[in-house]
Parts: structure tokens; sequence; C-alpha cells
């Protein structure tokens, strides 16, 4: 059994992908409700393959999908994946199947807890056209399978003095001496904000040596520019030549999608772009997903002021008085950093409870305010789900009661006199009472 290791290339040189494992890091957020197979297929001009372009195709496959079994005190899992590729009419014209196996040393994270994934690479060689990709991962312990498809358009290369591969979004990139180490991230769905991505590709240039800059822009369904920047100058003195640039995306961005726009324009002496000059052109798609962190954040003043519960009031004027909302941001992120369980991994298991008590409390106790504004909603995001729940008549038949009984005695009486399920607290909660997350 191998170790996942590094994938490592030279600049200024074809690049060669062996077939080995990718670094195993977090692709996916650790939920299992979420996690999936990602496929993600990488196109290139390989001179090797004659009129054919080169089609390398990384999969990922989040642990939380996965079944480890106790091996020899380690945690061992095994699984197959077929690939099948198909053109536009359907036609089968590539499947074939491999096995993997992995072995980790951490029974947490064989869990998922840190969202790793094993990542692999195929390499096919395909003609200009438009394909579908089909990958199935079948789990050996767990004797479940998972799917995955995606669109692959293969350009005919070899037509135009510059070209551009299809662009690979990178994690990581680490310099080693004249060479660099790359973690592809693989697939298009960002799915958190705080990921620095760089964005990886081969320029092809076709007689004589020159210099291009690379443009980006990052453009919303109607056309609204989200984000832009540029890369290096980049000189083109060999027939393919590999540079990255950093997708620096100030603030966050909406759940949607987008399409990474990235132009490639010849420079002036001064080593400034000449954008009325377009050599090449290449794109690919960013997806936002909704995700509970991202709807909790679109309105950051009320995730604030529900902070009523946890929080000081110092606190939360504190976030409210920011001077700009990134700030604000910063401060409402630091203290929930404050109050991770789990401050090595990804999933802040405390936030999630809160907000998540939050959204139930307004599903569940609406009156004339929002749930979580009620008496019950206070009660139920601080203290979570009793243990029992009694429901009566007041002697005098007018009023409806609830009780709710926690562990340790605690018991909290609530009564609806107006008959419209406005249920008040009898009495007030303890002065310290403030939500803490319990394992």
């Amino acid at each position: 059994m191998k170790a996942a290791s590094s994938l490592v290339i030279t600049l200024g040189s074809a690049l060669s992908l062996p077939m080995l494992s990718l670094p195993a890091l977090a692709q996916q957020p650790p939920d299992a409700t979420v996690a999936r197979v990602q496929a993600d297929a990488i196109v290139l001009r390989g001179s090797q393959f004659g009129d054919a372009a080169r089609v390398d195709l990384y999969i990922s496959v989040p642990y939380q999908l996965l079944q480890f079994n106790a091996y020899n005190g380690k945690m061992l899992a095994e699984y197959s994946v077929s690939i099948t590729v198909r053109d536009s009419t359907g036609k089968r014209i590539i499947d074939t199947t491999s096995k993997r196996s992995i072995l980790e040393e951490s029974y947490s994270v064989s869990r998922g807890t840190t969202g790793k994934s094993d990542n692999s690479v195929r390499r096919f060689a395909l003609r200009s056209g438009r394909y579908t990709v089909e990958t199935v991962v079948a789990d050996a312990f767990g004797r479940k399978d998972h799917a995955s498809s995606i669109d692959v358009r293969v350009p005919e290369y070899f037509g135009a003095s510059l070209e551009l591969s299809s662009p690979m979004y990178v994690s990581q990139i680490e310099q080693r001496g004249g060479r660099y180490a790359i973690t592809p991230f693989v697939g298009d769905v960002a799915w958190s904000n705080e990921m620095q991505l760089f964005v990886f590709l081969e320029t092809y240039t076709s007689g004589q040596p020159r210099s291009v800059r690379h443009l980006w822009k990052l453009t919303r369904s109607d056309g609204r520019v989200a984000a832009s920047g540029q890369g290096d100058v980049v000189n083109c003195e060999r027939i393919a030549t590999q540079s990255f640039f950093p997708l620096r995306i100030d603030g966050r961005l909406l759940p949607g999608t987008y399409t990474l726009r990235i132009t490639a324009h010849p420079v002036n002496s001064s080593g400034q772009a000449d954008t009325t000059l377009t050599d090449a052109t290449t794109s690919r798609a960013y997806v936002v997903p909704r995700t509970f962190a991202g709807d909790v954040l679109a309105d950051l003043k009320k995730a604030a002021k529900q902070l009523i519960y946890v929080a000081d009031q110092g606190q939360i004027d504190a976030i409210l008085a920011a001077p700009s909302e990134g700030e604000a941001l910063t401060q409402f992120e630091e203290f929930w950093k404050g109050l991770d369980p789990s401050p090595g991994t990804i999933r802040n298991e405390a936030f999630d409870e809160y907000y998540s008590r939050i959204d139930e409390a307004n599903k569940r106790f609406k009156s004339y305010n929002e749930g979580w504004l009620t008496d019950m909603g206070r009660v139920f995001i601080v203290y979570g789900e009793p243990l029992t729940t009694e429901r009566f008549m007041s002697p005098n038949g007018i009023s409806r009661i609830v009780r709710w009984i926690y562990p340790n005695n605690i018991m909290f009486t609530f009564e609806d006199t107006s008959g419209f399920g406005d249920y008040r607290l009898r009495s007030g909660l303890p002065g310290n009472a403030k939500y803490r997350y319990k394992r």
C-alpha cells in the first residue's frame, strides 16, 4: 500500500503528471450529508498524442464516503474506481477500472472529521469534441457506490500561434529549489470563502518566443464582475510554458455559479498587458455552494444580534460598531473561534449547533416575533431540546401551560393566555444562563 505523495512539476517544461496519489487534503467540508465524489478534467495540448489532446482526470473521494476497518493498528479502506468516457453521441469510447487502498493512522481522521480525501489522477488521449466522463466509486467494505458525472470539452489545438490549456485550481504550491510541489484542488466547488486558491495553466506557442500576461475575471451569471486580477509576465520561450497566479478574491461571494475567464495578452515594453489584443482565452466554472454558515453570514448584523444568548452585550456592540463589514466579520469569526471545541478541525460544532437551534426556534416558536426572540426560543437555544414536555390547562381553564423539564431538575413553565400560541415564561432564566456547547 502506497502513501499519498506530492505532485512535483518543473516550470518551463511540458507538464508531466505521474500516476500516483495526490496529497489527501481537505477538498470538501466534513459533512457526510454533502460530501460527494469530485471529478475534474484538465485538458492540455499533448504533442505525444499526435492530433489528440491530453486529458488528466482527477478524482477526489472524501473519507466520509468510505468505511474504514481496523487493520494492524491502523484504519484501512479499499475501493474501486470505474471510469467511462462517452462521446457526444453517447458512444462509450473508454471504460476502465482500478483499485485503491488507504491506510490511515488516525481513527478520527478516517471518520472524515478533517474533510480529508483520497485523490488520484488518470490520463487519456481525446480528440477535439465534447465528452461525458462518468465515475463510479465502489466502497469494498461499506458496499456502497458513489457516482459522479462531468462534461468535458476538448478544443482543437494546433490552430493558432498561441493557445492555453484549461485552467486547474491549485490549493497549495511549495517551491523546492527550481521545482514546485503542487496540490490540485479537484472540482469547481469552493466550499469555503477562506480558501486561497491558485490557478495553474500552460501556454503554448509556435514560432518566435513571446511574452504575455494573463488577466482574469470572475463573473456572475448576470455578467457582473465579482473579482478580477492578473498574473505575472510569462516569458514563453518553449512550446509549452507553465505558470500560476493567485486567485485573490476580496470579501465573500454570494452562493451561485460563476465563470472564471482567463485571457492572454501581449505585453508592452513596460510589461503592461495590451488589452486591445487578446491572443488566447480559456475558462471554467467557479461554484460557491449554499452552506449553513453562508446563510447565517448573509445578514451579518442580524447574526451578530443573535449572539445575545451566547455573548456579552459588549462583544455584540463591538461587532455592530466595527468600522467596516470586513472588520465586523473578522470580529464575528474570532468570537466563534474562541468557542470552537475542536480547533484542529474544519468544522466548528458550537457555531453549527447554536445557529441550527436559532433556525429551529424560528420554525417552531414564531408568534408575534421571530422564534429566536420568543421566550420558548430563548430557552431552546440556551438549553436545547427538553427531556420531557408536559402540556395541560390552567386551573381556571383559560390558559394553556407547557412545562419543559431538563436534567438536574431544571424546569421552565410557559403560559399562553391569548390562545394564539404566544407562550410566555412564568419565571426568568438564571442570570448566567448562556449557551454552552456540550460534547
